[in-house]
């Protein structure tokens, strides 16, 4: 009896799967029985839950030993330790030559190979749930790798004969557990689709990004974080000929995917097939499975092209094409529209038919897929060999470690570097051997190259989705010159070369010193602190004899006296070549404290650095990716821990305990009068409050800084003038400053400045705001120039309004200091020379001056 009752529950459990199948494929589908459908595997209807990402990653584990058409590969791992996968889906016969396959697609990018079509497999790349509440990615993605991997239909098994499917289940693994574990928790039985249910309401943390809240779909170009860099080290294995990049948008919209408005979103470097030939191509394949099933859509309406950072513009930038598709959120197991309820299922359908229609294209398509291919990587060299500027100089003789991260940026972008061979001078630039490398512009990497590097101000159009400049070399601000005339070319670089190990020049009973000028030696620095050692820093310049060599340091140069220590004297020798070798920094150990030139080490421009402690405040309202930047900085790039404070229990908080306290861009109207009140006495007894942008204002509106000149022009009577309610898009849109980059001049005698040698750099504006002018003539530590822009978009109006606008100023308050940020500091995480300035605020901020607290 209880065998019949298994075997009956089997057969419903059977039938209800072969439904599911039905609803997600169509009745004319047939599978192979021996692999075991999502439902069987999960336990539960698809649709109805969200699955667990380790789960996935086990049912694609299965599916690769049950199937001979399914190989599975780990590309990477997330921060939270969970494996990246892609499973690698084509016929039996190609995956037994798998390699030969991907090699002779590489003779696509290769202008110098040739190759024939008939022997080439036209590559097509899924990729789902870059943000992690877009949740029916996952599970279209589950669906999708069932039904390559088991369906019988005779023109599935064709096109995987032609085609090799690469399907990412999420790529943001980290961001998809978070949102799983969230709307799992909060569904209800029977659903309930009440859009003010905290089910739809999202969580504390924001599920969209990854651990560090970072929007990884913003991150195909910068490669700032993990996830990033292991995906696109996949990418350039195969150069698919399609990303298909699936997201949702607001619960109310229909199915988006491109053509994007033509021509103002495109990018000027690409070929206009990619949007007006191959774009349509898709959405032809894409509309028909959509009309198959009666879900609406729309196109050429929304969002744009004009940028790599995206996965659907990455591929653009790579001689493939790449396609956003987008569909209204369900925010759950279900949820109200203006139309009626949205299902997370039909969510899944409509990824699913999009996925096969995806296929179906790349198959019928894949002669003129594979024709642009090869054309965009010969037509980059054509159109680099028009441009005037033939290579690009790079490199920081000050700051190997700065070299070595953005020669690793361009080397992961697969762009040709080489090494600098002879010292080479260009606009007061000096670029020396071992420290420098020269770039030619002239190679099949032109696009993407040209993007890390591009300074335009001449765009179509006038308003744009994100920003308008991207060039990354100007975020990391290492010194650079674009060059006319002929460099000569060192040995091709092909792997990352080690620095010189760091160390200890001698064992000292003195002191030991070393330049701030790197960019991880503010990591040394407080791994020094963290162990309890008495570290000071040079406020002046100064010159010592060591062994005979002269060496000069520069303000910011580190002091750390063997007297004054609480350690033995081999204690701190360890402790300090641990500190050198943990950043390949070099440290002098001197015999006398008398300097050949400028201040002796026992001057009073000697001061000491404290241990910082840091606390930022998250929570409501507050722009969690700003958040997410400072905590990847200070956690994952410096090693220095970062207390993250719910603002909604500010009041409780005991602020003594911290010797920094940033509040990233954010509205804080919500914090009472109490922990104002609170923060005040903080800073006032010697706290170093950092803020940027909305927080700014904050701090400005509710006088926990006084010292600006107040904005002083009325608006005047007259200005009112009647407009049209259709032209607000156009009058008021090009106003808003979505993501330009400016020449910006950095005050570096400032301490805010420890470790930058040049007062020439650049910043990034990302928003309207700006500083109002300090009081004080010594205030800003940052401001933009007379002419500002390099490149992006701004109306005249913004350009007359942002010259020498303050971006960085500093008060003192009592015995402590506010540091105000027009912009954050670390934007998207590759900011890194304005980051410095946000590092140097925690440090140094306590000891800076101003006339009525001067210090020396």
């Amino acid at each position: 009896m209880k065998k019949l009752a298994i075997i009956i529950l089997l057969f419903i459990a059977g039938l209800y799967s072969f439904a599911q199948n039905d609803y997600y494929f169509g009745r004319d589908n047939q599978f192979d029985p021996k692999i075991p459908t999502p439902e069987q595997f999960f336990g539960f209807p698809i649709g109805s839950s969200l699955a667990r990402y380790d789960k996935v990653v086990e049912y694609y584990k299965l599916l690769d030993n049950l199937s001979d058409r399914a190989q599975l590969e780990v590309i990477g791992k997330t921060y939270e330790n969970r494996e990246q996968v892609v499973l690698i889906v084509t016929s039996p016969d190609n995956q037994k030559n798998l390699e030969s396959i991907r090699q002779n697609h590489l003779k696509l990018i290769d202008p110098k190979s040739s190759s024939s079509n008939n022997d080439q497999k036209v590559i097509v790349h899924l990729g789902y749930n870059v943000h992690g509440g877009e949740i029916a990615g996952t599970e279209a993605a589950i669906l999708a790798a069932y039904y390559f991997v088991a369906s019988t239909n005779n023109e599935t098994i064709k096109n995987l004969e032609q085609a090799v499917v690469l399907i990412d289940p999420a790529l943001n693994p980290d961001g998809r557990d978070r949102a799983a574990s969230y709307f799992n928790t909060f569904k209800s039985f029977p659903p309930v689709s009440d859009p003010n249910d905290i089910e739809h309401a999202g969580g504390f943390t924001p599920h969209r990004g990854n651990h560090f809240w970072t929007d990884l779909n913003r991150d195909w170009f910068p490669l700032v974080h993990v996830e990033s860099k292991a995906r696109v080290d996949f990418y350039h294995k195969w150069y698919p000929n399609i990303y298909a990049d699936y997201h949702e948008m607001g619960s109310n919209s229909a199915y988006y995917f491109e053509p994007s408005p033509p021509r103002s979103t495109w990018n000027p470097t690409i070929p206009e097939e990619t949007y007006n030939v191959l774009n349509p191509i898709l959405a032809k394949y894409y509309s028909e499975s959509l009309d198959k099933i009666g879900s609406l859509y729309y196109t050429k309406e929304d969002f744009d092209n004009i940028s790599p950072i995206y996965g659907s513009t990455y591929p653009d930038f790579q001689g493939g094409v790449g396609t956003t598709l987008e569909v209204g959120s369900s925010a759950g197991i279900e949820i109200e529209t203006e139309v009626g309820v949205r299902k997370f299922s039909r969510n899944i359908k409509d990824n699913v038919v999009t996925s096969i229609a995806a296929i179906k294209a790349a198959v019928a398509e894949k002669d003129v897929l594979f024709k642009h291919q090869k054309d965009f990587f010969s037509s980059a060299l054509s159109l680099a060999n028009k441009r005037a500027d033939k290579y690009i100089v790079f490199g920081d003789k000050n700051d190997n470690n700065l070299t070595k991260l953005f020669l690793d940026h361009l080397l992961s972008h697969k762009i040709d570097v080489y090494e600098l061979p002879d010292k080479f001078s260009q606009n007061g630039k000096d670029f020396e051997p071992g420290n420098a490398y020269v770039v030619p512009f002239s190679q099949p990497q032109y696009r993407i190259l040209n993007a890390v590097f591009e300074e335009n101000t001449t765009f179509v159009d006038s308003i744009f989705m994100d920003i308008t400049a991207w060039s990354t070399v100007h975020g990391y601000g290492i010194p650079f010159v674009k060059v006319k005339g002929a460099v000569r070319q060192g040995q091709k670089v092909t792997d990352i070369p080690q620095i010189k190990k760091g160390g200890v020049s001698q064992k000292s009973d003195y002191a030991y010193i070393f330049n701030y000028t790197d960019y991880f030696a503010s990591k040394s620095l407080y791994y020094l602190l963290d162990k309890g050692v008495v570290v000071k820093a040079a406020y002046k310049d100064f010159s010592a004899s060591v062994a005979g060599t002269e060496y000069k340091f520069n303000k910011g140069a580190i002091v750390i006296p063997v007297e004054y220590q609480n350690i033995s004297s081999d204690q701190l020798y360890n402790i300090v070549k641990e500190a050198a070798e943990l950043t390949n920094i070099k440290i002098l150990g001197v015999a006398t404290g008398f300097s050949t030139t400028g201040i002796d080490l026992g001057s009073n421009n000697i001061r000491r650095v404290e241990k910082p402690v840091v606390a930022t405040l998250v929570g409501s309202g507050i722009n969690w990716t700003d958040v997410g930047e400072t905590w990847f900085l200070l956690g994952n790039r410096l090693n220095i821990p970062l207390t993250k404070i719910n603002v909604a229990s500010a009041d409780w908080a005991d602020l003594n305990r911290y010797t920094s306290i940033i509040l990233s861009d954010g509205n804080y109207n919500s914090l009472s009068p109490n922990f104002i009140g609170k923060l005040q006495q903080w800073v006032a007894n010697g706290g170093t409050l950092i803020t940027s942008e909305g927080a700014s204002k904050w701090a400005i509106d509710n006088k926990i800084v006084t010292g600006f000149v107040p904005d002083s022009v009325p608006r005047s009577k007259n200005e009112y003038k009647r407009l049209d309610y259709i032209s607000q898009r156009e009058n008021e849109g090009p106003q808003r400053i979505g993501g330009a980059i400016f020449n910006a001049d950095l005050d570096i005698t400032n301490p805010l400045a420890f470790g930058i040698v040049s007062r020439e750099t650049y910043a990034i504006k990302t928003s309207n705001y700006k500083l109002p002018r300090p009081k004080s003539n010594y205030a800003t530590v940052l401001q933009l120039t007379d002419k500002p822009q390099i490149s992006g978009f701004l109306t005249k109006k913004n350009q007359q309004e942002l010259k020498n606008a303050p971006l960085v100023v500093f008060e003192n308050k009592g015995k402590g200091t506010v540091v105000l940020f027009a912009e954050s500091p670390t934007f998207r995480g590759y900011w890194l020379s304005s980051g410095r300035i946000l590092t140097n605020a925690i440090f140094f901020g306590s000891n800076l001056s101003s006339p009525g607290r001067y210090r020396p």
